[in-house]
């Protein structure tokens, strides 16, 4: 039996976060919006690490995962 990962069409979905309360939806929504701009090259990756960091989400530890699984493959193709 061969196990295959499939991954989502639009990349952004492995970036994205969830707010655990009301009080955290704001940081959710600029986290997320960060996470566009990033792929979509609008905001470069310091930048992109800064606005985690923010909001008290390790940078590596929220991309790296995210890098391994893709292995090059992200392409702004692949980005609306």
């Amino acid at each position: 039996m061969s196990s295959q990962l499939i991954l989502p069409k639009d990349y952004r979905d492995l970036l994205f976060v969830s707010a655990p309360d009301e009080r955290s939806i704001q940081g959710m929504l600029t986290i997320n919006q960060a996470s566009v701009d990033w792929l979509q090259g609008k905001i470069d990756t310091g930048t992109y690490f800064d606005i985690l960091d923010e909001y008290g989400v390790d940078p590596f530890d929220h991309v790296e995962p995210v890098e391994d699984i893709l292995d090059g493959q992200l392409s702004p193709l692949l980005l609306p």
